[in-house]
């Protein structure tokens, strides 16, 4: 019998308007579309589970992914918000923070990692929602890869990772697919 496998499917959200002082972080009209995508695309796969960051930009893709994923409860994880892994010289002043920080985004991480990407006693798929620089640095340590790496990558708004796991390895399946996007709707930022 073959070992159980846990397969991965992260997702950024979508393309979304940053909070300020008078606008509510929200999905962009485009961000809602990448999104609807999306879910087209993954509405054949039967998934035991979706996850999400607990930021508003990713529980806005998840409740649209979730319409095409009828009967699949949507769980929100602190330890999928967005953060900076490690210190990086070549940042601009404004992604740039203080080490202490830095260490503590990083130990949530890597318990994000502990947490999600390890092997189940079943065949499992689960639905991630999450953030590019935790989609980046998760991909990284599932490669053993160097961890403070992860800034090499660069993910597209409802860009598409798959990770497989069992007991004995970790396989990268895809990275950043968005054949599910047409070349108008892939943005980065």
């Amino acid at each position: 019998m073959p070992p159980a496998t846990r397969t991965l499917y992260l997702v950024r959200h979508g393309q979304y308007v940053a909070a300020g002082e008078d606008v509510v972080e929200a999905l962009t009209p485009l961000g809602r579309r990448q999104a609807l995508r999306l879910g087209k695309r993954l509405q054949a796969v039967e998934f035991s589970t979706v996850w999400h960051s607990d930021a508003p930009r990713a529980i806005e893709t998840a409740e649209i992914l979730g319409d095409f994923l009828p009967g699949v409860e949507l769980n929100a994880s602190r330890l999928l918000r967005e953060g900076i892994p490690s210190v990086a010289p070549h940042f601009a002043p404004a992604f740039r923070r203080p080490r202490a920080q830095v260490q503590e985004t990083r130990q949530r991480m890597d318990r994000a990692f502990e947490r999600f990407v390890r092997p189940s006693r079943q065949d499992r798929k689960e639905l991630i929602v999450a953030h590019g620089n935790i989609i980046r640095y998760l991909v990284r340590r599932a490669l053993d890869d160097a961890a403070q790496r992860w800034w090499q990558l660069d993910i597209l708004q409802c860009g598409l990772s798959i990770i497989r796991v069992t007991k004995q390895r970790r396989v990268l399946v895809s990275f950043n697919d968005a054949g599910h996007l047409p070349l108008k709707l892939q943005t980065f930022l």
